[in-house]
């Protein structure tokens, strides 16, 4: 068989009249892929896809947003979490974590995994202080598979008893390495320290405190999976496929009024336990309202933005991501920190707003004044220059919209918000209110954040670290 001679084949075969064969087409000509002059400007979509909602009779939502492509990310999210346990059911929101996709009243352990498997789905279960979550992501073409899937690991699990204690097994070797692990305990034990109520409940389920069974577990479902606390969302299909499945799934479900949430009270407080390693110090004060006070929690987005930080070692080499405050006022200065970020867990009605950090424990005395100083510069008017809000509202623009590009982001997105707020509230809407934040802003939240009860968390070599009454003091 003769050589093929590229430039004779070229010369044989028409032009495509479009897509990708042209372009490669023209390359090997030697020409350019660029539009011509005269031909059309591309078209680019000048709003974000829809979210469609659907409230079913029994309260149940139904919600979706058409993002173009072959794969989509599907959940059910429900209104449900550790601060709905009570002291005989304290552990139970892990416990359903771990005993998602087992065996169900239809379904075999054996079989959920093989069905999940055939179809191509990554299937996940989550659990917080509020909610819960059940998630597939799977080509468009198997959304009514991964729906029934779903629909059935929620509403129909068995929970037998010997699945159960195979899981608290595994429940109480994780929890010996989280306990062992003082970056893994810290948020955990702020709010113990910080909230007496329902949000003071542990996510981890600890043996000593009780003991959990398959019984306890179909009563805490029956009780708090009900329908007007579920919401089926998905992202990357139309409305009316996902409609069409999610209706007669859940429709059945009974219209019983919603369980009233449990209350949680801020405190302030402490937790310290000597442990071995460095001293590992957060201080954290209440961001009143949650995520419901719309205008604060946009601004404290900002504001955790704006302090950043992070470890002292950059692994995107030297001096990425190095323009935050705790970067250029602690970890650039201070050669004994080793780790300074600031950080939120913020809820419905109310969230922890702070400062974390690591050093060794001879100097954590010192780390402690440095972080009472940091929260109290923030907090003084006129502290905030002109270029680091402008930076710290761009990079928290553009961190959402970054995570929007990811369909099971966007699902997630659906299905909290509305948990939350009972609607989407659009990205744009977002984005402008972010706009719209000043600097005076920030340090007004940052002097309120401050005002409310400091809760204090110390892991490891505590010996240096302040008293309470000491670290309250400096925020008189």
């Amino acid at each position: 068989m003769g050589k093929l001679n590229l430039r004779r084949l070229l010369k044989i075969l028409p032009k495509p009249a479009k897509g990708g064969l042209a372009a490669v087409w023209l390359i090997l000509k030697g020409g350019s892929n660029h539009a011509s002059p005269s031909s059309p400007a591309p078209v680019y979509a000048e709003t974000s896809p829809e979210t469609v909602i659907t409230k079913l009779p029994n309260g149940v939502t139904i919600a979706s947003e058409a993002i173009p492509g072959p794969t989509v990310s599907v959940g059910v999210f429900i209104d449900s979490g550790s601060k709905y346990e009570t002291p005989n059911s304290q552990g139970m929101s892990h416990l359903l974590e771990r005993m998602a996709f087992k065996s169900t009243a239809n379904r075999s352990h054996l079989r959920v995994t093989r069905e999940i498997e055939t179809i191509g789905a990554n299937a996940t279960a989550s659990a917080t202080r509020e909610q819960m979550s059940y998630t597939a992501d799977i080509l468009k073409t198997h959304l009514p598979e991964a729906v029934e899937i779903l629909a059935d690991v929620v509403l129909n699990t068995n929970y037998k008893n010997h699945e159960v204690k195979h899981e608290l097994r595994k429940m109480f070797t994780q929890l010996k390495g989280v306990t062992s692990n003082p970056n893994a305990m810290l948020l955990e034990v702020m709010h113990k320290a910080g909230y007496k109520g329902a949000l003071g409940n542990p996510l981890f389920w600890d043996p000593t405190t009780n003991s959990l069974s398959g019984n306890i577990a179909s009563q805490f479902v029956a009780r708090n999976y009900s329908a007007p606390r579920i919401v089926v969302a998905a992202a990357g299909c139309e409305h009316k496929e996902l409609l069409a499945v999610a209706e007669p799934l859940f429709g059945h479900l009974p219209p019983v009024e919603p369980t009233p949430a449990p209350e949680s009270v801020y405190t302030g407080g402490e937790y310290r336990q000597a442990m071995g390693g460095a001293a590992h110090v957060a201080l954290g004060f209440e961001l009143e309202g949650g995520w419901r006070n719309i205008p604060s929690a946009t601004a404290m987005t900002v504001l955790v933005t704006l302090l950043g930080g992070g470890g002292s070692f950059s692994p995107g080499g030297p001096g990425k991501g190095m323009y935050s405050r705790l970067y250029t006022r602690v970890l650039n200065r201070y050669h004994w920190v080793q780790n300074c970020t600031a950080f939120h867990s913020v809820q419905n009605d109310t969230g922890l707003v702070g400062i974390s950090a690591v050093t060794e424990g001879a100097y954590a005395g010192d780390l402690v004044e440095v972080m009472v100083t940091e929260l109290k510069a923030v907090a003084a008017k006129g502290a905030i220059s002109d270029v680091e809000l402008a930076r710290a509202k761009k990079a928290t623009i553009s961190s959402v919209l970054i995570a929007l590009e990811n369909k099971a982001i966007v699902a997630e997105d659906i299905g909290r918000q509305i948990l939350t707020y009972d609607k989407r509230m659009p990205t744009d809407d977002f984005v402008a209110a972010v706009e719209k934040v000043t600097a005076a802003d920030l340090a007004a939240l940052a002097a309120k954040l401050l005002k409310t009860p400091v809760t204090v968390a110390a892991l490891g070599d505590v010996s240096k670290v302040p008293e309470y009454s000491t670290i309250a003091k400096a925020f008189q």
